[in-house]
């Protein structure tokens, strides 16, 4: 019986995770680039009893998975919009931690003219260094991600190369997930090499893949799941209980 409880405790405390990755999904709605968290799957895993160990079964689960799906392309025509039309993903530098990438494409040039997103991280170039971008009349963006600007001060006409965005597309037989801070990594926590075989796209925001529908659904699921796993170990209990007191009676 404590096998059942074990397993019905198990199975709750990934649904309450769950729950957590299905609040964040929907709190991202409407984020810039925002990949979906996937919550945790449910399977068997059963051990051998060849090798001497009492077999169980438990619920498993994938930490840091997300879904790398293209999110809408929203036209917004500011030429400091860029999307990444495909698979691949910016390499940045966030304010917090180490070198990660993202497919938030809302950039700016900060006070200390640096290129950075919206939420103040730094956009790498190819040499993996950050993009400086003087002072501007107009500003383009190539579909390789190299920057020509026509600086504040030239003559009409003159055009300025200061940088080109480093893109990767994560590469063969590398897994990507989500740190704890919400971005993505290697599984060993670092970056695969830029390869520029992405394609941006200028005056485009990628909107987020989150489908609300989809995660209130889920989230509705989750929570009868909860429901039917207490009952269980209630169940369980009261089935123990009755066994016991059986036992307890006089022959």
């Amino acid at each position: 019986m404590d096998k059942s409880i074990f397993t019905a405790l198990n199975s709750m405390q990934i649904l309450k995770n769950n729950q957590s990755v299905l609040a964040q999904n929907l709190s991202n709605t409407n984020s810039v680039g925002f990949k979906k968290d996937i919550h945790a799957n449910f399977g068997s895993l059963y051990m051998d009893r060849q090798k001497g160990i009492d077999p169980r079964v438990f619920a498993l689960s994938d930490v840091g998975s997300f879904d790398s799906s293209q999110g809408p392309m929203n036209p917004t025509d500011r030429k400091l919009d860029l999307a990444i039309d495909g698979t691949g993903y910016f390499i940045v530098k966030p304010e917090q931690g180490p070198l990660a990438l993202s497919r938030r494409g809302d950039l700016k040039v900060g006070p200390d003219g640096l290129l950075r997103d919206n939420t103040g991280a730094q956009i790498y170039s190819v040499d993996l260094e950050p993009i400086e971008v003087p002072p501007f009349k107009d500003i383009t963006f190539s579909a390789d991600g190299i920057i020509t600007i026509e600086p504040l001060n030239a003559e009409p006409g003159q055009q300025v190369v200061v940088g080109q965005i480093a893109t990767t597309q994560g590469g063969e037989n590398v897994k990507l997930i989500k740190s704890l801070d919400g971005y993505i990594r290697t599984e060993e926590g670092g970056i695969p090499e830029p390869d520029q075989v992405s394609t941006l796209v200028s005056g485009f925001l990628e909107g987020s893949n989150v489908k609300s529908v989809d995660e209130l659904v889920a989230s509705i699921e989750q929570s009868r799941a909860f429901e039917v796993n207490v009952k269980f170990i209630k169940t369980a209990k009261e089935l123990d209980e009755a066994t016991a007191s059986l036992m307890r009676m006089p022959n």
